[in-house]
């Protein structure tokens, strides 16, 4: 499991690593406004990624619980879950086909030229998505078998080169779309190739016919886990055009860097839930709960630890990054959304849990039940105080949100006791700064690592499991230098 968590964490990590490097080289060569239209294909295609209904996760859940069934029942559910999604895939390309040309030429009033090459590289664009789909149900296979390592050496290799190639095209051959877009196409597809040939040996996958029942499980389940993949983005993207709507555009930026900031953070608690996913669809109820909990209660103090520092360093941080006038207005909501963003990580683990369980139909149902309640809040706390009120109407609905799904997921009682600890060194970590009592320079990174530690140590003392696992690996770690 500690192996698992540590595969997932760099694999997430390094591709945000390579955006930083690739962006501005992107920028550089094509121009913003040929940027532009890539970051809204990218989009396009990430939001689009729900037509796969959920069947990418609803096939690892099935999966992870025929981990020990014969090769040809786990073939057959794999199958049918690559034959569902390439036809949903061919029809979602036409529609990204049809529909992005439209988009470009009609509403966002590119100059002839960009529009030329956005025209020619459509065909493109559509055959990317169905790529996308059957990569989502070859990696979801993998992380069925807790092969998390061969999972991201194959996706974040692919992610990076993804980055790396076309921005080596856009330098050195042309920046044009129609040159970057079919580079980007060839880097999926290769990837993608890469990943069959992989399944193959550990699948022993055949072309196996279409499985009816196999089939309309993984509808059922994928139904309720599509309807999460459809409101969570209109739940993390709202805020923003609520903003800019009643504060203007120049609000939107002050509040989404810090916020991309906070949810970057939130890689740890991504990670870990994707490791336990696996082990919640193929555990007994009870033995699942109580993996949650345990977990849930370590990642409160180590990624706690995280925003605790956090806490002290976005000021500083966003001073030497952007300017000091930026981080004047940005820091404070940086502080809220970060506070947000810890809450909101434990939510990761009460959301796998539901899911392997077979129950994505409660999460979808608290989804749905937050979008009006949390547009009401969202207007008025924008009304009153901006950027800043958006910052607290987000912090305040994954509040609800992560307590909804831990109780639902039967993560409560003694764990929830458990949490409050490091609730409070957070809360006691946000008053100290807004209360102005921190000093600048050095001394910020100081108390950024002092915040990072005690609350570390404070994990240690309230949890005997994290106790244990640091005890274990001090002794892996010590052990080369034993005689």
């Amino acid at each position: 499991m500690k192996k698992n968590f540590f595969f997932n964490l760099v694999g997430m990590a390094l591709p945000i690593v390579s955006s930083l490097v690739t962006v501005p080289i992107y920028i550089h060569h094509m121009g913003v406004e040929r940027y532009g239209v890539l970051s809204v294909v990218w989009i396009l295609l990430g939001y689009l990624g729900f037509l796969d209904f959920g069947l990418s996760r609803a096939s690892a859940h099935a999966l992870a619980r025929l981990a020990h069934a014969p090769a040809i029942e786990r073939g057959r559910v794999l199958m049918s879950a690559l034959y569902i999604n390439t036809s949903l895939g061919l029809v979602g390309g036409l529609v990204i086909y049809l529909g992005t040309g439209i988009l470009f030429e009609r509403v966002f009033g590119l100059a002839p030229s960009v529009w030329a090459e956005v025209e020619s590289s459509l065909p493109w664009i559509g055959c990317m998505l169905p790529l996308a789909l059957l990569t989502g149900v070859g990696i979801g296979a993998l992380e069925a078998r807790e092969r998390f390592l061969a999972a991201n050496i194959l996706q974040t290799s692919a992610l990076i080169c993804g980055q790396v190639m076309p921005a080596l095209a856009a330098a050195f051959i042309s920046p044009s779309l129609d040159m970057v877009l079919p580079v980007a196409f060839g880097v999926r597809l290769i990837a993608l190739l890469v990943l069959f040939f992989v399944l193959a040996r550990s699948e022993r996958l055949r072309l196996y016919r279409y499985d009816r029942k196999a089939g309309q499980s993984l509808f059922q389940y994928g139904a309720w886990a599509t309807v999460t993949n459809v409101v969570s983005p209109i739940l993390s993207s709202i805020d923003q055009f609520v903003l800019g709507a009643k504060s203007g555009a120049g609000a939107i930026a002050y509040y989404a860097v810090p916020m991309n900031l906070a949810t970057r953070m939130q890689i740890v608690a991504a990670a870990l839930s994707r490791a336990l996913f696996p082990r919640f669809a193929r555990y007994e109820e009870q033995d699942a709960c109580d993996l949650a909990a345990r977990a849930t209660v370590a990642l409160a103090y180590l990624f706690g630890a995280c925003c605790a520092a956090g806490l002290f360093l976005v000021g500083p941080f966003l001073s030497l990054w952007i300017s000091p006038d930026f981080a004047i207005t940005a820091a404070p909501i940086g502080r809220v959304l970060i506070l947000g963003a810890w809450i909101n990580g434990l939510a990761f683990i009460a959301l796998s849990l539901l899911q392997g369980r077979g129950r994505p139909d409660l999460a979808a149902r608290i989804h749905v039940l937050e979008l009006l309640p949390f547009i009401g809040i969202l207007w008025l706390l924008v009304d009153w105080f901006g950027a800043l009120g958006a910052a607290w109407a987000w912090t305040i609905r994954v509040t609800v949100d992560a307590l909804l799904l831990m109780w639902f997921g039967g993560v409560r009682g003694a764990t929830t006791v458990k949490l409050l600890p490091a609730l409070a060194v957070l809360a006691g970590c946000f008053l100290l700064i807004e209360q102005n009592v921190t000093a600048g320079g050095w001394h910020v990174l100081w108390q950024g690592l002092l915040g990072f530690a005690f609350t570390c140590c404070l994990g240690l003392v309230v949890d005997g499991h994290l106790r244990a696992v640091t005890a274990q690996l001090a002794a892996t770690l010590r052990r080369p230098f034993l005689p």
